[in-house]
């Protein structure tokens, strides 16, 4: 169901498309002028959320550092109320270090769904959702899906589980250990 909010003369849907039009240029300044002062940009894999407008162009300024040719091509588009959210394939070179994590030189592309809030014409939030894990295995830093779950790769990750457990209960028994040793001494 879509129900574009007008506000003044752009409704939600064309605030949004103004954005990705500006991202796509990599025209920081296009894209700062449609949030909010309180924006808050959250790709919810990477678990940290970027708050306040001059710390998202800093962060959007890095990415397109990192991802020269960072593209994103909007698939689907609904918009409710307040809410807008868009399925996109974002598209982008590895081209610089990011998070300690050096240049890979690999393209990843990318199914994304972003759920955006707006207010008074002006983008608030946008909560981003994407698989981080294929990221990761378009840059070869983790094995396929294939390899994961061929013999030798369950076998991996069974014991893999395993060395958990069982450092699970040594720490578990160490620190057990220490406590009735420290109980053990005031009796």
């Amino acid at each position: 169901m879509t129900t574009p909010v007008a506000t003044g003369r752009r409704s939600n849907v064309d605030v949004v498309n103004a954005m990705i039009a500006a991202l796509n240029a990599h025209d920081v300044d296009g894209m700062l002028a449609c949030y909010a002062e309180d924006m808050e940009w959250y790709d919810i894999p990477m678990e940290q959320p970027v708050r306040g407008k001059a710390a998202v162009g800093d962060f959007l300024r890095e990415m397109f550092v990192v991802f020269p040719d960072l593209r994103y091509e909007p698939e689907q588009i609904v918009s409710e109320g307040e809410r807008v959210v868009v399925q996109f394939r974002m598209h982008g070179t590895h081209r610089a270090t990011y998070n300690g994590l050096p240049s890979t030189g690999k393209t990843v592309e990318i199914l994304s769904v972003s759920v955006i809030t707006l207010r008074d014409g002006l983008i608030v939030s946008d909560h981003c959702y994407f698989d981080n894990a294929m990221i990761l295995r378009q840059m070869g830093l983790m094995p396929s899906l294939a390899v994961t779950f061929s013999p030798p790769g369950r076998a991996v990750l069974w014991l893999a589980v395993q060395r958990r457990k069982v450092g699970a209960v040594l720490a578990g028994t160490l620190v057990l250990g220490a406590v009735l040793k420290r109980v053990t001494r005031r009796y």
